[in-house]
C-alpha cells in the first residue's frame, strides 16, 4: 500500500465545495476513483457503492476539514457502530445534523429511504463489498482528481450548458413527491446531469474530419453524406461552442447498405456516444421525451439520459425508418422530430417525465427510410436528403476482408483464414447485403473455431433466379 500512500492521505475538502451547489456534483466527480475497480460487482451493486462512497465523503467533509481519502475507506469498518444498517441510516440521515446545500440534502432522504428497507442481511453484504470494492480502487489507482480539476471541469474548455441547474433543482423536487417505485431510476439522472454544473463539451471536429476521410475511402457509396458531415465539422470548428451544428442528414436506400455504420463511424471519430431509436411504433414517441410521471410505467426519454450520463454535447442519435412513423393519437413522434431537428426548439426541448427543458440542439440526428414517399414533408424540410446506393464488389469485399481480420483479432485465432475464390464469389453477390454478407463471414469463422481448423469455409445462399417455363 506504500506506492499509494499519497492517494490515501489526500484531503476531501480541496475537491469538495461544501454547503454550496457543487458539493454534490464534487463528491460523485471524486468517486470517479472507482470506476476501474469494479471487477466482476454486478451493476445494482457498483451504484449503491458510489451512493455510500458520495454519502460518507458529504459527512466526513462537513464533520472535519483535514478528512482525507484513508478517512473515508475506514468508515464501514469503524467498531462504533452497532450493525452495517445503522451505519447506512446514519450517513443517510445527514442531512439533519450538517448545513448542508438543499440538492444535497434531498439526495440523502432518497439514500435514506433506500437503505431502511434493506433486511440486516443485505446491508452486512453490501457494506462487505462496497469495502472490497473501495479498497481496490484506493490501493490501486494512481490519482484522483485533485481541487483545480473538479474545479475546472464545472465548466470544461470548449463547452456548453446543456442542463439549468435550477431547473434540474426543480425537477428534483417533483420527483422526491413521487413514490419510490415511480421514480423508474430518474433521480440517478439528474444526479448526472447536475455533473460539471450542467456543462457538456464540444466534440474535436478536426480528428473527426480526419477519420471521416479515411472512412470515405472504405465507403465510396457514403462519400455524398460523408462529404456533408465534413462540411458542418469544419464550420462548427470555426466557431464558437454556442454555434455547434450539423445539420440533420436522412440516408435513403435498401436495409443492409451501411446506413447505419455511417452513424457509428462518425461518433467514434467524435468519442461521443451514440443512441439507436426506431420511429415506428406507438411508444417511439415516448423514447424520445419520456413519458408523463403519472402514467403506469412512466419513464424518462432516451435523449436526456443520453446527455446526462455522457460528456459531450453532441451524441449522435440515429432515428430509424422515419418512412414508417405510426400515427399514434396518443403520443404522436412527428412533432417531438420536427422540434428535435429544428435548432431554436431543440434548445428547450421538454422531457415529460421529468417536466423538464434541456438542450438538444447540438446532438448530431442521422435519420434512415427504405424510401422518401412515406416521409412526411415537414420532416424533409428539416433535413439534407441522401440517397445511398449498394455497395459496389470491390467495396464489399473490403468489408469481407476487414470483417475477417476483425474476427482474427477478437478470437485471437489469427491463424484461421478464407478461401480467397470464395470471399470474391460473396463480394460480387450484391443482391446480399452487408448484413448477411458479415454473418456468413462470423459463421464461417465460428465453425473453423468449433472444429479445430484454420480453413473457414462461407456458406454462400443460392442466387434464387426465377426460370421461365410452364
Amino acid at each position: 500500500m506504500s506506492s499509494n500512500t499519497n492517494l490515501l492521505v489526500r484531503e476531501l475538502a480541496p475537491s469538495i465545495r461544501k454547503g454550496t451547489e457543487h458539493e454534490l456534483g464534487d463528491a460523485f466527480n471524486l468517486a470517479n476513483v472507482l470506476e476501474n475497480a469494479s471487477g466482476k460487482m454486478d451493476r445494482v451493486t457498483f451504484e449503491f457503492s458510489i451512493d455510500l462512497f458520495v454519502a460518507v465523503t458529504l459527512s466526513l467533509v462537513h464533520e472535519k476539514d483535514e478528512a482525507t481519502l484513508f478517512d473515508v475507506l475506514n468508515q464501514p469498518l469503524n467498531p462504533g457502530w452497532d450493525s452495517e444498517k445503522q451505519m447506512l441510516i446514519h450517513f443517510g440521515g445527514e442531512y439533519t445534523a450538517k448545513q448542508l446545500h438543499k440538492n444535497t440534502e434531498r439526495w440523502l432522504i432518497g439514500f435514506e429511504e433506500k437503505v431502511k428497507r434493506l433486511d440486516n442481511i443485505r446491508a452486512q453484504q453490501l457494506v462487505r463489498r462496497c469495502h472490497e470494492h473501495w479498497k481496490k480502487a484506493l490501493t490501486s489507482a494512481e490519482e484522483v482528481p485533485s481541487a483545480s480539476v473538479v474545479r475546472k471541469k464545472a465548466k470544461p474548455r470548449r463547452s456548453v450548458q446543456v442542463f439549468n441547474p435550477d431547473k434540474v433543482d426543480a425537477a428534483m423536487q417533483r420527483l422526491s413527491e413521487l413514490n419510490q417505485d415511480k421514480r423508474a431510476g430518474g433521480d440517478r439522472v439528474l444526479e448526472h446531469a447536475l455533473l460539471n454544473d450542467g456543462y457538456r463539451v464540444i466534440p474535436n471536429v478536426k480528428r473527426a474530419s480526419a477519420q471521416l476521410e479515411n472512412a470515405k475511402a472504405n465507403f465510396e457509396n457514403l462519400e455524398m453524406p460523408l462529404n456533408r458531415l465534413q462540411l458542418d465539422l469544419t464550420l462548427s470548428g470555426a466557431m464558437a461552442p454556442e454555434d455547434f451544428h450539423v445539420t440533420p442528414i436522412l440516408l435513403l436506400g435498401d436495409p443492409g447498405i451501411g446506413k447505419t455504420y455511417i452513424a457509428t463511424e462518425l461518433a467514434d471519430a467524435l468519442g461521443v456516444e451514440m443512441e439507436k431509436l426506431t420511429a415506428g411504433g406507438a411508444q417511439a414517441a415516448f423514447q424520445i421525451n419520456g413519458s408523463h410521471s403519472t402514467w403506469t410505467n412512466a419513464k424518462y426519454g432516451s435523449l436526456i439520459n443520453l446527455l446526462a450520463k455522457g460528456n459531450s454535447s453532441s451524441p449522435v442519435v440515429v432515428i430509424d425508418e422515419v418512412d414508417k412513423i405510426a400515427n399514434s393519437t396518443n403520443a404522436p413522434i412527428l412533432p417531438a422530430l420536427l422540434d428535435l431537428l429544428e435548432s431554436r426548439s431543440a434548445k428547450c426541448f421538454r422531457d415529460e417525465f421529468f417536466g423538464m427543458e434541456f438542450d438538444c440542439s447540438r446532438m448530431i440526428f442521422i435519420l434512415t427510410a427504405n424510401s422518401i414517399e412515406s416521409v412526411p414533408l415537414p420532416l424533409l424540410s428539416r433535413v439534407n436528403v441522401f440517397d445511398v446506393p449498394r455497395p459496389a464488389p470491390a467495396q464489399r469485399l473490403r468489408i469481407i476482408k476487414h470483417e475477417i481480420k476483425q474476427w482474427q483479432k477478437k478470437t485471437k485465432h489469427h491463424e484461421i483464414g478464407f478461401d480467397m475464390n470464395a470471399c470474391h464469389e460473396l463480394a460480387e453477390r450484391v443482391d446480399l447485403d452487408l448484413r448477411k454478407t458479415t454473418d456468413l463471414v462470423r459463421e464461417g469463422f465460428g465453425r473453423a473455431i468449433s472444429a479445430g481448423s484454420t480453413g473457414a469455409k462461407l456458406s454462400i445462399p443460392k442466387n434464387k433466379v426465377r426460370s421461365i417455363g410452364f
